[in-house]
């Protein structure tokens, strides 16, 4: 979905795209924490807090948070805090990299939101496509280019497969967590 950048590119983040970054990192954390706090902790039928649904998704809701705030504090050293100057145009690289990210969260909230549980499918015939069609995307045009198509096809397909089979297999017989 994007081109790669050339070999020779400086690869390192500024410090004032870290500490917008960061910020962006803390709100998603503090609303992953929230919402954890906000779920059913089932003590209604007698569940302790350590099997809490919401226990998980909590403490890595406050990971995230707190690495946020780190890397915050770090980009506000480094005068990551100086927005000024901030340009309202991006390079073709830039837009590549938003096109990507965008495409991973409309992929991955119609995964989500629209497949598990309410699309009317599987568990394991969403996975396999939400895996299939997201390696096909973001791997496409490389095979593309390294004249690979049918190889990168065969691959997508293999490695959904292998991934729904394993996903369904671990949460149904390990975790026995019942699957729509």
């Amino acid at each position: 979905m994007g081109a790669e950048p050339p070999v020779n590119v400086d690869k390192r983040v500024s410090a004032r795209a870290d500490f917008i970054a960061a910020w962006l990192w803390v709100a998603f954390g503090l609303t992953v924490m929230i919402a954890a706090w906000r779920m059913d902790r089932l003590e209604s039928q007698g569940a302790s807090l350590y099997t809490a649904p919401g226990l998980v998704p909590g403490i890595l809701g406050t990971v995230l948070l707190l690495f946020g705030l780190l890397l915050a504090l770090r980009a506000a050293r480094a005068g990551g805090w100086r927005l000024g100057g901030v340009r309202g145009s991006a390079s073709s690289q830039a837009w590549a990299r938003v096109t990507r990210v965008g495409g991973f969260l409309v992929l991955g909230l119609a995964y989500a939101a629209g497949l598990v549980g309410r699309g009317g499918i599987p568990f394991w015939l969403a996975t396999f496509a939400f895996v299939t069609v997201f390696l096909l995307l973001f791997d496409g045009a490389r095979r593309r280019a390294a004249g690979q198509s049918m190889k990168g096809i065969a691959f997508a397909v293999t490695v959904g497969a292998a991934t729904s089979f394993v996903v369904s297999y671990v949460f149904q017989e390990v975790f026995l967590v019942r699957l729509p």
